[in-house]
């Protein structure tokens, strides 16, 4: 756990750097994801995590005050054939990923074909990679169920949030002004809860030897 106490105004993308360093440095593995919401969506925080921490980060892009996607894509990041349709995602690994002809594969009745575009009867195939724009496209595609899976798991620190504001007063009970005051309230919210966590498990390994 990484915590950190600003005022409202602060932007999230601006503490985000500190928090990753700060639970970098206490993890033993490479995380493999980072999971974070729509108000960490900026595109050095995209580079950030895909050069520094080898990885992929997953965060539903925020449209501000853009009037149009990039040109070529649809707002998620696929590709757009020439005739106008969206192209099917067919898999991707390693910051690329592969995208097949709609009309070869039966998701829409192109007038014109799939030899417009492609002699070949696979169809036309474009690729999207990280490095090209690490913002706009990521592994798994924005989309896919396999996105969405993962940044479901985003509900576990909801959860977590809920407990510190409701449960433990960090929302409501606060008594003190000053930002290290209220930060001192904040970790000792934080504290309470961890060893929680750890006495609910301790007892509960000790009833499973019982048992």
């Amino acid at each position: 756990m990484a915590l950190k106490v600003t005022p409202a105004s602060t932007n999230d993308g601006i503490m985000a750097e500190s928090i990753l360093k700060e639970c970098g440095d206490n993890l033993t593995g490479r995380p493999q994801y980072y999971l974070m919401d729509a108000g960490y969506d900026h595109k050095a925080l995209y580079e950030l995590i895909r050069k520094r921490y080898r990885a992929q980060a997953i965060i539903p892009l925020n449209h501000r005050r853009a009037k149009e996607p990039k040109e070529g894509f649809d707002w998620d990041g696929t590709p757009i054939c020439s005739a106008g349709y969206r192209m099917v995602y067919w898999g991707g690994s390693k910051g690329v990923n592969k995208f097949r002809c709609p009309h070869i594969m039966g998701k829409c009745d192109c007038p014109f074909g799939s030899s417009w575009c492609s002699d070949s009867n696979y169809g036309l195939v474009i690729k999207t990679r990280a490095k090209q724009d690490s913002r706009l496209f990521c592994t798994p595609h924005r989309g896919t169920t396999n996105w969405q899976k993962l940044y479901n798991k985003r509900t576990t620190v909801e959860r977590c949030f809920g407990r510190l504001k409701e449960h433990l007063g960090l929302e409501t009970g606060l008594n003190v002004r000053g930002i290290k005051k209220v930060e001192s309230h904040a970790y000792l919210c934080a504290i309470i809860m961890i060893a929680t966590i750890i006495a609910v498990n301790t007892n509960s390994a000790q009833a499973a030897k019982v048992a």
